[in-house]
């Protein structure tokens, strides 16, 4: 379950957000000394700063909130419900335990779907990994799948509407063309669901690791667009239309427009990102955590690229024996500061958000995350907050009574 990176139960570092993944994946790094920096100078300085009926209403809500989710709590050992050591964690980590079921069933996520609507969060970025015919790249990892089949299936999905983030980071990359094909297939059959989110009537597609993507296509900006291109041509061919086609980078690293990735995706997000701190017996502030996601929003707003923001729900991987820094959980007040800080950030940027046809843009953002239980990214009920962010965020962006 541990990548060969050192990572654990196959995780991903979030020192460096370009490569972060929920769920599966690989050690990301600082994009360069310079930026790191730049979010040490943040940190010390403490600045703030589905598509029929349901999707013609919330097209015109002023600002989309998005909420990563991890297909990734099956039941079948190995799993994620499992430490270092094979024990299962949730004896000691009680209050991390989700109410609406522990495991990725149909029945948890049609309950899922209505919690999440009902708060006012508008679409699930699924994240989903490509595993070859006969061949799965972890043990179990297949049943991944579970987050777009059991999504698309719900009898819940026109409350809701959802996007693939697609993680390509290793040992998941669609390497060859063959592999490729195989998954814009795949991904054809979710884009083709009335839930699926639209921005300004195109679809939005997000591959998680943009410098992975790169890297992928031999460091090619015109090889890595071309891939991109053959999934707009099959969407088009199929009559779906226009797509907008994302790419995850860091908190920290500016897209200029003479940077390789401008000339590869129509915007950028950041999934999660961490600060480089060493773990210390006690936590460290939440507002170190989030003033990374504020520092964000004021590196990108200048970038050749538009960007979607992201607010960080929590860090603490601790049930996993994570040797990385931990943070608190945020109390009520802190969170919904957060969440009006996204709101008015969102208002006086234009290049925070989607563009829209013919000028101007959409308000949207994600969070770190519906379901990182074991990691503390978390927004669905569970036993120890119950449901205290989804109410906040009713309170800030959900509908009127």
């Amino acid at each position: 379950m541990r990548s060969s990176q050192n990572c654990s139960q196959g995780r991903p570092s979030v020192r460096a957000s370009p490569d972060f993944c929920g769920g599966l994946g690989s050690r990301g790094r600082w994009p360069s000394l310079r930026w790191h920096a730049l979010l040490t100078a943040l940190l010390l300085s403490g600045s703030a700063a589905a598509a029929s009926e349901p999707s013609e209403r919330r097209q015109q809500k002023e600002v989309l909130v998005g909420v990563n989710y991890f297909p990734g709590w099956w039941k079948p050992l190995p799993n994620k419900w499992q430490d270092r050591r094979g024990e299962d964690w949730r004896v000691r980590f009680p209050e991390r335990v989700p109410s609406l079921g522990e495991y990725n069933d149909q029945e948890t996520m049609n309950r899922e779907i209505k919690a999440a609507a009902g708060a006012g969060v508008d679409f699930f970025s699924i994240l989903w990994y490509y595993n070859p015919p006969g061949q799965e790249r972890q043990p179990n990892v297949a049943l991944t799948e579970s987050g777009l089949t059991n999504f698309m299936a719900s009898p819940e999905a026109k409350r809701l509407r959802f996007m693939i983030e697609f993680c390509n980071h290793p040992p998941f990359a669609a390497a060859t063309d063959e592999d490729w094909d195989r998954c814009v297939a795949r991904w054809l059959k979710a884009l083709r669901h009335p839930s699926y989110l639209r921005i300004g009537g195109r679809l939005v597609f997000k591959v998680h690791s943009a410098h992975y993507f790169l890297q992928q296509n031999t460091g090619d900006p015109v090889r890595a667009r071309s891939r991109l291109d053959a999934l707009r041509q099959a969407a088009r061919q199929t009559g779906l239309g226009e797509m907008l086609i994302g790419g995850g980078v860091g908190a920290v690293e500016p897209i200029g427009p003479e940077h390789p990735l401008a000339k590869v995706f129509d915007f950028t997000a950041t999934y999660m990102d961490v600060p480089d701190l060493k773990q210390t017996a006690e936590d460290y502030p939440y507002e170190t955590l989030a003033r990374v996601a504020r520092g964000a929003r004021q590196i990108h707003a200048t970038d050749a690229l538009p960007y979607v923001p992201y607010l960080a729900a929590g860090w603490c991987p601790r049930p996993w024996e994570d040797p990385r820094a931990c943070f608190k959980f945020p109390t009520r007040a802190e969170w919904e500061a957060e969440l009006r800080g996204m709101k008015s950030g969102l208002a006086s940027s234009a290049n925070l958000g989607l563009p829209l046809p013919g000028g101007g843009r959409q308000q949207i953002f994600t969070i770190y995350a519906w379901n990182e239980f074991a990691e503390g990214g978390i927004i669905a009920p569970t036993r120890g907050e119950n449901t205290m962010k989804l109410n906040a965020i009713h309170a800030v962006f959900g509908p009127s009574p």
